[in-house]
């Protein structure tokens, strides 16, 4: 998703699974098969049922049936969206053995720390690693870009929602924010991605912020941002030199929003 105004304002936008990349701001879920996964991995992970997942993809990869075990890494599946009962039943044996269950927190996001902070800075240097490597200028930190990427994370995060316009007003959200603190730019940008659990019973040790270390996190984000037409095309874009990224974690650990900035 582009969105192009006076001034030039594009926004992309990604979602992004525990386990890999979903279908960004709507549609169909989808997902990346990685290496060493099987197609029953696949199905409890995203709590559905093996053969509902077979027949999803069936017709696209007629192979699956045949040998789930081993689905070709790369390709992308589609995720139906009822679980299956079984598979419900398996995480609840897990909550109760392992944790108990994250209880409804309430609408304010995780303040900033060191893990957090740690994510933001190698999200930046994979950034400009792919610049680099294309010879362009890397894009240098900007504390009023950050200052709206945090308040655009923390309003996703918050409000509940993921989208580049506000839900309410139905205005692209960061061109209010980016204006309020008097960045004065030509070329400005926004890229945007979620990383969540799913399902709705997830124990505390596996929430996607308790599981995965500040490298695992920011590469996803990366990655997901690289491999995604519209978000490389911000990242690579030659008229931005300026940039600021934030990230909102949700209070129970189970979604973790990224918003970059970018201006001339």
């Amino acid at each position: 998703m582009a969105k192009l105004y006076q001034r030039i304002l594009i926004c992309a936008a990604l979602a992004l699974s525990a386990f890999g990349l979903l279908a960004g701001c709507g549609g169909a879920q989808t997902y990346v098969v990685q290496p060493g996964e099987s197609l029953p991995d696949i199905a409890l992970q995203h709590n559905v049922a093996l053969s509902d997942l077979i027949a999803a993809n069936q017709e696209r990869y007629p192979a699956l049936a045949v040998d789930p075990e081993n689905p070709q890494v790369g390709i992308e599946l589609v995720i139906p969206s009822k679980g299956d009962a079984r598979i419900d039943e398996w995480f609840a044996r897990l909550a109760a053995a392992s944790s108990p269950p994250v209880t409804p927190a309430p609408d304010v996001p995780a303040a900033p720390n060191e893990k957090i902070n740690a994510v933001v800075q190698l999200i930046l240097r994979g950034i400009n690693r792919e610049r680099a490597a294309r010879n362009l200028p890397i894009l240098l930190y900007d504390e009023k870009l950050a200052n709206v990427a945090q308040a655009r994370s923390n309003d996703m995060i918050r409000r509940a929602y993921f989208s580049h316009d506000d839900p309410q007003r139905g205005s692209v959200a960061f061109q209010d924010l980016i204006r309020a603190q008097e960045v004065k730019f030509l070329f400005a940008g926004e890229n945007i991605a979620e990383i969540k659990n799913q399902g709705t019973l997830v124990p505390t040790a596996l929430t996607v912020y308790s599981r995965y270390g500040p490298n695992e996190i920011a590469n996803q984000f990366v990655e997901g941002w690289i491999n995604s037409q519209e978000h490389r095309d911000n990242i690579l874009n030659p008229h931005f030199l300026k940039t600021g990224i934030a990230l909102g974690v949700s209070v129970d650990g189970t979604r973790i929003v990224a918003t970059q900035i970018f201006s001339d």
